[in-house]
């Protein structure tokens, strides 16, 4: 039976406990959903240091150590970069274990089950968490031996669209990206293509949010193509030229922001997704610009005016002091619960 996935955004949560709990855990999940990045976040959320260990790129001395001589007897030198100080706190970031040769993962065994590697022992202030690939992912992964899986907890992550639309607008990703995946979320991922395909790139998070910062380098997306397709495959890559076409049909976004509301056909989705992208990229905060969106979010039908509201209010969560907040929230606010 599988087991059910859990959400990015969920994950957080889960990570919260299981370090409070002093649980080792293993996170499943395809390649570019962002587990790195949850790790790091939660990390800096806890105030924790965060040593990072591709193991896919070691080999058993590299974590064991090289044998010196001491007192006449053998011992076991271990790596640098695991920590050392025991008043010090953090997690122990083993990515890619289930992509590491078996040797490798059966020397690890001690570590996550004791804290201790041959004379090491991980510091009590910190905790180990490993990450890897799915098998199904067509990636180099090895299947973990059943004594090392049962020491740790295992959760299966899916990239979702909402948790990374959150993301995108905090970090400010190009309105092209979250307008298109705003509309064609099913585009969020897609499968590893064939090995005999001459294009090896597919949809990941990851890589959309390499394909923002090609875009803020230039939005001709005509002439950038062979960048996009392999960014995130030729099928999204299609789609995702086929629908920028639509930002040529937008009314100018800052002449709303000064009251100049224009009529706009409400039956064209694909053009609704990007105008309300593009006045969320472009707002800035202040009383006079709140004043008009919260105007013009009115003009649209309700569930685009309830998700600029929503997406504005994560790039600037002060827009809820604004006078027009409270009565825009008496009135719409039953479609955000």
């Amino acid at each position: 039976m599988k087991t059910p996935s859990i959400t990015t955004t969920e994950l957080y949560t889960h990570l919260d406990t299981l370090i409070g709990a002093d649980l080792p855990v293993f996170i499943h999940g395809s390649p570019g959903i962002g587990k790195s990045y949850i790790v790091a976040e939660v990390a800096k959320k806890h105030n924790l240091e965060l040593v990072d260990v591709r193991l896919s790129q070691m080999d058993p001395v590299d974590l064991r150590g090289v044998p010196a001589i001491r007192d006449e007897q053998t011992v076991w030198m271990s790596p640098v970069f695991f920590p050392r100080d025991k008043d010090s706190n953090g997690i122990l970031f083993l990515d890619e274990l289930n992509s590491a040769p078996p040797s490798v993962q059966a020397a690890i065994y001690q570590l996550v089950l004791n804290r201790k590697m041959g004379e090491y022992e991980l510091p009590k202030g910190w905790r180990i968490i490993c990450a890897g690939n799915r098998i199904s992912d067509r990636g180099v992964v090895f299947r973990l031996p059943t004594p090392l899986a049962n020491r740790m907890v295992h959760l299966s992550v899916e990239a979702r669209f909402e948790d990374f639309k959150l993301f995108a607008i905090r970090e400010g990703l190009h309105p092209f990206v979250i307008g298109f995946l705003g509309f064609r979320p099913d585009l969020l991922t897609s499968e590893p293509v064939s090995e005999d395909d001459s294009n090896p790139a597919f949809a990941t998070p990851r890589s959309y949010h390499m394909l923002s910062n090609v875009l803020k380098t230039s939005e001709d997306t005509s002439r950038i193509a062979p960048i996009i397709y392999g960014l995130i495959g030729y099928g999204a890559g299609i789609e995702f030229l086929s629908y920028v076409k639509v930002y040529e049909k937008l009314p100018d976004v800052g002449a709303i922001y000064r009251g100049e509301y224009p009529s706009i056909d409400k039956s064209e989705p694909a053009l609704l997704y990007a105008l309300v992208s593009a006045l969320v990229e472009l707002y800035r905060g202040d009383a006079e610009a709140s004043k008009h969106l919260f105007g013009f979010a009115q003009v649209l039908p309700t569930e685009f005016g309830v998700m600029l509201i929503k997406d504005a209010i994560v790039k600037d969560a002060s827009i809820a002091e604004c006078n027009e907040f409270d009565e825009w929230i008496e009135k719409y606010g039953d479609y955000i619960l």
